[in-house]
């Protein structure tokens, strides 16, 4: 199915509803036959999450053969998932309104998002450090399908223009926070520069106070 006849599809379920659609009338409205229709897709709601499937293959053979490092494989890798399925906006926005309006449709979403957090996580496991702990390549790979979901819901409500950058900067951030368990020189033992303002005519009590308030934070 190209691009524009998965608009079409997508266009008529939301204006038709999506229990009141049929696949024969779908198929019917980008110009398959019933027979052509079931052997692309299994369901209607096929029609909906084609472009996570395609997305989710492309995750997964990005993530197979990248040559960067872990932590960019997987900034590179999430934020192209994202331009992908927003390379239609109509389409991008007639989605998320379906599932909004749709709850048979939302419990296929998570299934969808289950299946991006196994692919994070079974790279994660496959490159992280020795002796990380057991729990990094799991909420890591939550963390970064919650960013990318944050970043697709910010673009659809308006709030920035270029998801896919305002993604990549956000996983920048949170893929910092591991770099301990997946760059092997990365010094975990680095020290802080901590910077301390207290009163130069104030007692030796009043300076240990101010660092240590500056310790705890």
């Amino acid at each position: 199915m190209t691009p524009e006849s998965s608009t079409a599809a997508i266009r008529h379920l939301a204006e038709r509803g999506y229990e009141a659609t049929t696949a024969e009338a779908l198929a019917a409205a980008v110009g398959m036959s019933r027979s052509t229709f079931f052997r692309r897709f299994g369901s209607k709601d096929d029609v909906i999450f084609a472009d996570h499937d395609h997305a989710l293959a492309r995750l997964e053979a990005a993530l197979e053969d990248t040559t960067l490092t872990p932590a960019d494989a997987l900034v590179s890798a999430t934020a192209d998932v994202l331009r992908l399925l927003l390379r239609d906006p109509e389409a991008a926005r007639l989605r998320f309104e379906l599932m909004r309006l749709t709850p048979a449709l939302r419990d296929r979403e998570l299934v969808i998002t289950h299946r991006y957090e196994r692919v994070f996580t079974r790279y994660i496991r496959e490159v992280q450090q020795p002796g990380a702990p057991a729990w990094v390549a799991s909420t890591l790979g939550a963390s970064l399908v919650a960013a990318h979901n944050a970043a697709l819901r910010a673009w659809l409500r308006g709030r920035t223009t270029d998801a896919a950058a305002a993604l990549t900067e956000d996983l920048r951030e949170l893929t910092s926070l591991y770099l301990r368990w997946l760059t092997a020189d990365h010094d975990s033992s680095e020290r802080r520069v901590l910077v301390a303002v207290y009163d130069a005519t104030g007692s030796p009590d009043s300076v240990l106070t101010a660092v240590s308030e500056q310790l705890r934070r």
